[in-house]
């Protein structure tokens, strides 16, 4: 495989701002907030002198198959990012939660997963001049990007969260992606062979990079301020809290007399 120019500036600049975000989250202590995405952002970072050893030195075919194949650890971990940041979202309330909170959250990760999954799959089919899975996966992991951010954004306010917490940054920056993302996958899902058809594909993809940029650039600005602290909840927030807490110490009172009962 060959990179022309404006790849290899791309490339370079890409993995420049990950290595600076890296330095940021390490300066600032956020990756104690934040494990698996700084994990994730690592993973990302020790992968980039092996794809760029394929990509001179390898064949085509060969290049997609490990991509692929390194690629997999790298979308588990972006799904533990969605989680981490559904957790971060609810640490403070979490005592007032129900125990089994985290198996719902990853069962809804899974449902929503599924569904996007489903629509992914029945995007136009085409001549790629990668995979089909690449196509479906990346928009999968794109959806799921999209509504985890819409969930937070919706109820940011109930639970305190303004625009200078990390974690509505932190998805911001995903939501961002992954817009730009479902963008490029439903272009290349419209290419067909002709004579245009190389110089459109790269031009997507060239977009697809340039939204990843902006992501590590909004990321490296907003990890290195300082991050503002939460709001108080509001009203029906507080008031569902303690229903919440006082259905869940009914059912322990329940249990408890049960047992005594035997």
């Amino acid at each position: 495989m060959q990179v022309n120019d404006i790849d290899g500036w791309l490339w370079a600049a890409g993995t420049a701002g990950e290595i600076a975000l890296l330095g940021i989250l390490c300066a600032r202590r956020v990756y104690r907030t934040f494990p698996i995405f700084f994990s994730w952002l690592t993973f990302v970072v020790l992968l980039e002198p092996t794809f760029y050893w394929l990509v001179h030195h390898a064949s085509k075919e060969t290049y997609y198959q490990v991509f692929f194949a390194l690629n997999f650890p790298q979308y588990l971990l972006e799904a533990g990012v969605l989680i981490e940041i559904a957790a971060n979202v609810l640490r403070p309330v979490k005592r007032a939660l129900p125990k089994g909170l985290l198996y719902f959250l990853v069962g809804g990760m899974v449902l929503i997963g599924a569904v996007a999954f489903i629509i992914a799959t029945h995007l136009n089919a085409s001549t790629l001049a990668h995979p089909r899975y690449f196509q479906v996966i990346n928009a999968t992991m794109a959806i799921l990007r999209l509504v985890t951010f819409l969930l937070i954004a919706a109820f940011s306010q109930l639970l305190g969260i303004g625009w200078r917490n990390h974690v509505l940054q932190l998805a911001s920056g995903l939501a961002f992606y992954a817009a730009v993302t479902l963008i490029v996958e439903l272009g290349h899902s419209h290419l067909r062979a002709g004579s245009d058809y190389a110089s459109q594909f790269y031009a997507l993809e060239h977009l697809r990079v340039a939204g990843y940029l902006c992501s590590l650039t909004y990321w490296c600005y907003s990890f290195a301020r300082k991050e503002a602290p939460r709001k108080e909840f509001s009203p029906q927030m507080a008031q569902l809290l303690v229903s919440i807490s006082g259905s869940t110490k009914r059912q322990h009172s329940v249990v408890a007399r049960s047992l005594d009962l035997k």
